[in-house]
């Protein structure tokens, strides 16, 4: 006869797994799945937290060992079922707490609340879940099982057996209906602490999602955010382990107005400032992070104007509020571009090529003089002109998506900001894919050399283009640029060439980056999405907002001209001033929950586009292209579904996606 061991994994009354028996453990921790999810998936947890805290892993009727056994069809009799099955082990004796992820966390969370007193938990870690009185706004009715395994990233894994692939669906589709009857009942959470989390690099929820978990909670939340996507323990990582052991160690602690108001020690909080030695802000993980507006208010709380070293640009000026930046950005005597408008372009610190050639690298009065030609052909009413032309263009590339379905909604509409480009520079059809090819080498390259080396490709092209246009002026744009005099003499050749290159590319890239990311912000703004395509807010009043929201020209260099005075920084001649326009759109000082994506926001006057003297030549244009790429997709598209993870480039100069990859359903 073989004796049962008491440490292994065992099923008690059908509804939990101990996957890792610890019964003399002081802390009780039951786990529930996500949606499709099943018990085994705490394993690694469970092994985790032992021998301190004990994981008793739901096991939902629907999967697993209870594969035949029938859901509920409505979440309130699931809820039910729970709390019977929780009753015989949550006496007043033990200490327990709930972790959910996702759909388990809003099933933990109405769980808490309909257990009687006496039998409810110390604490409640809510996982990759919105608050619940947001769940059904937040709840796409377009995301279907296939969807919400993409964004699990459970899609590859499945896929690989058909048979498995079907039944994950099929349990998957399940949950997401029994979740679609939810409904919010208002009432806080009492006597139990709650701690939310959700993984950096979660898709369907980010770290500010998280604070709305506040107004449903007694005494408040706190929020942490940790590595990981939306599922964070899965059968292969333990997930948060080091904060559950944390929140649990605290599990002891009196709850109330008198209980200490501290976090636990190995808890990452979400404001605490980062030390500033340990921070790069070209670093674009910092920008891809949910959590990154708490991390610059943070920092802007600490110090609106603060030393940060930057890597290949050393010590340099970061200016984190509206109102400092707006003062830089306006002040050319003070705070010149000769040294370049930003970061890498001359990290030796010599005078970049192009400095007092080029109007992004110039200061007035030599800004004006180069200036002042192009302008014509970006006022409002040449945009207005040219509008027919943007709603054909735009058009074209949604059509072309619908007829794909499945696509990089990125690679979708690249194609409308590059026609207009090459529109207004008289570039021929065929050269136009070489030409966007050498924009993205030249501005989304990893590195300096890379970008360099897309540059001077990208001149070489622009060099024979104007040469031609010289000899044989038109009425467009580089022939204009090409023929210009100043003081009696054309300008030189190799200036109109970097002035040709600067428009091109910031053309290109601000407009497709904004637009892709203004997508992505919509797909987690389902209100707002409803709002724009229903005809609440019209695309070019929405504008404004998916620029501020989005901020894809992630900073600006200036350098100081003379000893002048930020704030409370004391910077020095020839010091480097970073003008980080992320930060400064998401100031609350400046901004009324700046937070939020809230598309009928006014006044909105965001540095988007720039400010002062170097304001945008073109942001009327952008501003066109944008509103003609979101409304030929309100008209064309009936939904857009998120298919997979999206994926951020690394550039910080246009910061934006490299992947949103989508399906479109037609009208």
């Amino acid at each position: 006869m073989v004796e049962s061991r008491p440490d292994r994994p065992h099923v008690v009354d059908d509804w939990f797994l101990l996957p890792a028996p610890r019964p003399a453990a002081p802390v009780r921790l039951f786990c529930f799945p996500h949606a499709g999810g099943d018990a085994s998936a705490f394993a690694p947890l469970a092994r985790a937290l032992a021998p301190d805290t004990e994981v008793w892993a739901l096991r939902l009727p629907g999967r697993g060992a209870r594969l035949r056994e029938a859901l509920p069809a409505d979440f309130d009799a699931l809820v039910d079922q729970v709390v019977r099955a929780l009753l015989p082990h949550t006496h007043p004796g033990i200490t327990f707490g709930l972790y959910g992820q996702s759909f388990g966390a809003l099933l933990g969370y109405e769980v808490a609340r309909a257990l009687p007193p006496g039998h409810r938990p110390r604490f409640l870690v809510p996982a990759s879940c919105h608050a619940p009185q947001r769940w059904a706004g937040e709840l796409s009715e377009r995301l279907d099982a296939a969807g919400l395994l993409a964004a699990t990233g459970f899609d590859r894994i499945v896929a690989q057996n058909a048979e498995f692939e079907a039944l994950a669906l099929a349990t998957t589709g399940a949950d997401l209906a029994l979740c679609r009857t939810y409904r919010y009942r208002p009432g806080p959470l009492s006597g139990t602490r709650l701690h939310a989390v959700v993984g950096a690099g979660d898709p369907l929820v980010c770290g500010q999602d998280l604070a709305a978990w506040a107004e449903v909670a007694e005494h408040g939340v706190d929020t942490t955010v940790v590595e990981g996507g939306h599922l964070l323990a899965v059968p292969t990582d333990p997930g948060p382990a080091e904060l559950l052991r944390a929140v649990a160690a605290t599990a002891v602690q009196p709850v109330g107005p008198s209980a200490p108001a501290r976090r636990p020690a190995a808890v990452a909080a979400d404001r605490a400032p980062v030390p500033d030695a340990a921070l790069d802000l070209s670093d674009t993980t910092f920008w891809e992070g949910p959590d990154v507006a708490a991390r610059i208010d943070a920092l802007r709380e600490d110090a609106p104007v603060r030393r940060m070293t930057v890597a290949g640009d050393g010590p340099t000026w970061a200016v984190l509020s509206y109102q400092h930046a707006a003062e830089v950005l306006g002040d050319a005597e003070n705070f010149s571009s000769l040294g370049g408008s930003l970061l890498g372009t001359s990290p030796d610190g010599s005078a970049p090529a192009g400095s007092g050639r080029m109007m992004a690298f110039s200061d007035p009065p030599v800004h004006r003089t180069i200036r002042t030609p192009l302008t014509p052909f970006f006022n409002a009413r040449n945009t207005a002109g040219y509008t027919p032309r943007l709603a054909e263009i735009a058009g074209q590339a949604v059509r072309a998506g619908l007829a794909r379905g499945e696509v990089n909604f990125v690679d979708m509409i690249a194609p409308v900001p590059l026609a207009v480009m090459c529109d207004l520079l008289d570039i021929p059809e065929a050269d136009r894919a070489k030409v966007v090819a050498l924009s993205d080498r030249a501005f989304l390259s990893a590195g300096p050399q890379e970008r360099r080396a897309g540059h001077q490709e990208l001149i070489r092209y622009l060099f024979m283009h104007t040469i031609a246009h010289r000899a044989r002026p038109a009425d467009d744009l580089v022939s204009v640029l090409a023929t210009h005099r100043t003081d009696g003499s054309l300008l030189p050749i190799e200036d109109v060439v970097l002035n040709l290159d600067n428009i091109l590319v910031g053309g290109v890239q601000t407009v497709r980056h904004t637009a892709a990311l203004g997508m992505l912000a919509l797909l987690r703004s389902p209100r707002q999405l409803r709002a724009l395509w229903d005809g609440e807010i019209e695309p070019a009043d929405a504008v404004d907002e998916l620029l501020r929201w989005t901020s894809s020209g992630l900073h600006v260099l200036r350098t100081a001209a003379r000893d002048v005075r930020l704030g409370a920084a004391e910077i020095r001649a020839g010091e480097k001033v970073v003008v980080w326009t992320w930060a400064a759109n998401h100031d609350p000082a400046q901004f009324e929950r700046p937070e939020e994506l809230l598309l009928d926001r006014s006044p909105n006057r965001h540095l988007g586009l720039g400010w002062g003297p170097h304001f945008c030549l073109g942001a009327a244009l952008a501003k066109a292209e944008l509103a003609a790429i979101f409304t030929a997709l309100r008209d064309q598209v009936r939904t857009v579904e998120l298919t997979g993870i999206p994926r951020h480039n690394k550039s910080i100069i246009n910061f934006g996606l490299d992947e949103l990859p989508v399906r479109l359903v037609g009208r």
